[in-house]
């Protein structure tokens, strides 16, 4: 997540040093908090700028007494590079290297989900609000000893919507001692109230003329008007600048008069979008081919992996890769880095990454540009989505020609340093053929490709996935054809073209692959437009199951498809209670995950059985809905008057217990509303719902609960025998302290099993002082092992 900040050109001697002696940099450094934004035009040297105040003194020093963060988005990089979760968990991996006892919280939940779950990545992820949340819980312990100056660069690379987001929770970080400066473009627009701001191209000639007269020091140009002829048309854009010098010095290199070069600049589009214009539409398509692979990638390629991209075109004549490396169409090692640049006109870089040299454009405003016009690349197309479509379909053809050359097929082991592009070929040509499909652009060549009807090159693409990365969650299983890819990826035209040929030479379509599913049970998890395809054809088991005894109206209901649902029930041959392996129907999945309109329509078939139980957990429809929290499901389970309310689940927790522990206000009420559920029920630990809502701190619940004139107040479980005060006490919940001690109710001396009074698990000095000032705590109560709650 750090490459992006070695990538970015260290300034030319003499430039950038305004920034630091700059009155309004002064003002905000000087200050114990506040907000820096520092602005320009694309291409205009923030990142620079921003790096060269990291390196040179941005923060004043002052021994051990600041903690300076930063992260440079990457929009041309990796995901982590691009999105705010990224920034966060770059921000708590710097902030745990300089003060590594800021974070107990983070540490706490890494070491339980790693001996609870498994590694990070694997059982479980870190989710953005998360890791926001544990570096907002660091602040207090970090600035109690230290300030924090905090550096973002190129904010509007992580998308317009997160950088809006992001501004915001700059500005609420400011209630703490904190100073925070980021630079954007000028949009999206942001509303700051009292930031400072400084826009670049009004401050950056200086630095734009030094870096031209250092550009052509080895040039006599260098003493002519032309350095400031540059200075001047390049109108605070560095990036104009440094193509605009290239061409004079290729131009110079061949001898050409200071007349004709100072004519060629005039001629040379001022906007920096016009010049990017002018240099792609003169490239030859072999230029082309390499601004699509740079551009529409799913990931940075390395020179290696290019290589091959760029000589196995799909369009081309060769057929193993001893036919390619002869070839002009590769691009050798000793030429790699002067073909780039030429092909590219200057418009591409390579760049060392982690561990290979990968291939980039020089500015993220050149991907920007190609992407918002793409008929640049294609004359022949006028909308930009078809140009787009045809660039990711011509990407994927050349991924699938890889796949195809001979010596993979022959081989017995797919190592990447004898096939360089093998894993990006593998793991890349349905994402691009899915892109192709989604821009309307017609997908019958594929089937060429593949040579379908025969499934050979498929089942060498499954061998190769589950030989580079088996344990991905998007390798394909055996016996997976063309049509199941198809299906489940949604890829309409491409199944459009598989069943009208399958119809005309007889090819069964109905195939299950190794885990026994079918293409409509992959189409039903992913989305209704492949499921009307293979419904129209009649030749489809719409009940079919597969090895977990799972059927299509079974995902469908999971993943909340209400399109599929209907379509599935409307042929009148679906298995509404359909029981799977983990005895879960498809209302089951569908209360579980929140989709209302599809219990709904479950339930008005009226053959759903409400209460039926899984066979792991033992909850039923509304046991689940209750636990996660969606009160409009529960609503219509309710409306029944079918659901049994206080079912008990393997746990002994109902519905309401479920629903108190996680926190769920409004199903309470709902459940409440009922006048069945019972508010004492215990659980196999003997928890009522009033005990985990007190432990879990909501206080809206605990209130509901007190309200009914029923909750046993000072029940204790049979675990630990702690009352819902002790829980209380325990997690410092000083609001619902005070509800239970206002009933009158409560014991302030009850015992657990190990002795323990509230007043002894009482680790917050409000709830303390609220126990000492009820006047019933007993501060010599002994524990078992003889300490009382004050020693």
């Amino acid at each position: 997540m750090r490459n992006r900040s070695h990538d970015i050109d260290r300034a030319v001697t003499g430039t950038c040093e305004w920034l630091l002696k700059h009155e309004k940099y002064r003002s905000w450094a000087a200050c114990d908090r506040g907000l820096l934004w520092i602005k320009g035009k694309p291409g205009s040297g923030k990142s620079t700028l921003l790096k060269y105040a990291l390196d040179n003194g941005a923060v004043p020093k002052a021994g051990n007494t600041t903690v300076v963060l930063s992260f440079f988005f990457h929009d041309r990089g990796h995901e982590l590079e691009r999105t705010p979760l990224g920034l966060y968990r770059s921000l708590l991996h710097q902030l745990l290297s300089q003060m590594p006892n800021a974070l107990p919280d983070l540490v706490d939940t890494f070491e339980k989900n790693r001996k609870e779950i498994g590694q990070p990545g694997e059982g479980w992820h870190w989710h953005r609000e998360q890791l926001q949340r544990f570096f907002e819980l660091s602040l207090p312990n970090v600035l109690k000893a230290r300030s924090i100056w905090l550096f973002v660069d190129a904010l509007d690379e992580c998308g317009e919507r997160n950088a809006v987001d992001l501004v915001k929770w700059f500005e609420s970080l400011l209630r703490n001692p904190f100073r925070i400066c980021f630079t954007c473009r000028h949009y999206p627009i942001l509303a700051l109230d009292g930031a400072f701001e400084i826009c670049l191209e009004n401050e950056n000639r200086d630095d734009i003329s030094t870096y031209v007269q250092d550009q052509l020091s080895a040039s006599h140009i260098r003493s002519s008007t032309i350095p400031a002829l540059i200075t001047a048309r390049a109108e605070g854009v560095f990036m104009w600048a440094r193509l605009v010098v290239r061409q004079v010095l290729d131009l110079d290199r061949v001898g050409k008069r200071l007349g004709t070069i100072e004519t060629a600049i005039r001629s040379t589009p001022p906007d920096l979008d016009e010049l990017y214009h002018k240099l792609i539409e003169n490239m030859e398509p072999y230029s082309l081919n390499l601004i699509r692979w740079i551009c529409f990638s799913t990931r940075p390629l390395t020179t290696n992996e290019l290589q091959w991209a760029m000589a196995v075109d799909p369009d081309g004549i060769y057929k193993s890769l001893d036919e390619c490396q002869p070839s002009e169409d590769f691009i050798t090692d000793d030429k790699i880095n002067t073909r780039i640049k030429a092909l590219s006109h200057g418009l591409a870089e390579i760049v060392p990454s982690s561990d290979a040299q990968i291939v980039q454009f020089i500015h993220q405003s050149v991907k920007d540009f190609v992407e918002k016009g793409p008929s640049v690349l294609d004359s022949s197309a006028t909308l930009a989505d078809t140009v787009i479509g045809m660039a990711h379909h011509r990407l994927s053809k050349t991924c699938i020609r890889y796949l195809a050359i001979k010596e993979i097929d022959r081989s017995t082991s797919y190592e990447c340093r004898d096939f360089p592009f093998l894993l990006y070929a593998t793991t890349s040509w349905v994402t691009h053929a899915k892109h192709g499909d989604e821009k309307n652009v017609p997908q019958n060549d594929l089937l060429e490709c593949f040579a379908w009807p025969s499934n050979a090159l498929v089942d060498l693409w499954v061998q190769v996935y589950r030989n580079l990365n088996k344990y991905s969650r998007n390798c394909p299983p055996e016996k997976t054809s063309l049509v199941h890819v198809a299906s489940k990826h949604q890829m309409v035209g491409l199944l459009s073209a598989i069943l009208q040929k399958a119809d005309e030479i007889g090819i069964k379509i109905d195939i299950k692959d190794q885990r026994g599913r079918t293409p409509l049970s992959y189409a039903a998890e992913n989305g209704h437009r492949a499921v009307k395809l293979l419904l129209v054809t009649g030749k489809v088991t719409i009940d079919s199951k597969d090895q977990d005894r799972r059927t299509p109206l079974s995902y469908a209901a999971e993943a909340g498809h209400e399109a599929v649902v209907k379509q599935l029930l409307a042929t009148g041959k679906a298995d509404v209670d359909s029981k799977d392996n983990y005895g879960q129907t498809p209302l089951s999945w569908a209360a579980k995950n929140g989709h209302a309109a599809i219990v709904k329509l479950l339930l008005a078939t009226d053959k759903a059985d409400l209460d039926s139980k899984d066979n792991r957990y033992g909850q039923t429809p509304l046991s689940w809905a209750a636990e996660n929290g969606h009160a409009a499901v529960v609503k219509l389970l309710l409306a029944t008057d079918k659901a049994d309310v206080d079912s008990k689940d393997k746990r002994g927790q109902t519905p309401l217990s479920w629903a108190a522990r996680n926190g769920h206000a409004a199903v309470v009420k709902l459940l409440l509303a009922t006048g069945k559920a019972d508010v004492n029920s215990k659980d196999k630990g003997g928890r009522t719902p009033l005990s985990w809502a007190a432990e879990n701190g909501h206080e809206t619940i605990v209130k509901l609960l007190l309200a009914t004139g029923k909750a046993d107040v000072d029940l204790k479980d049979e675990r630990w025998g702690q009352t819902p005060l002790s829980w209380a006490a325990e997690h410092g919940h000083e609001t619902i302290v005070k509800l239970l001690l206002a009933t009158g109710k409560a014991d302030v001396n009850s015992k657990d099993k190990w002795g323990r009074t509230p007043l002894s698990w009482a680790r917050r000095n409000d709830v303390l002082q609220l126990l000492l000032d009820a006047g019933k705590a007993g501060v010599d109560s002994k524990h078992n092992n003889g300490q009382t709650p004050l020693s």
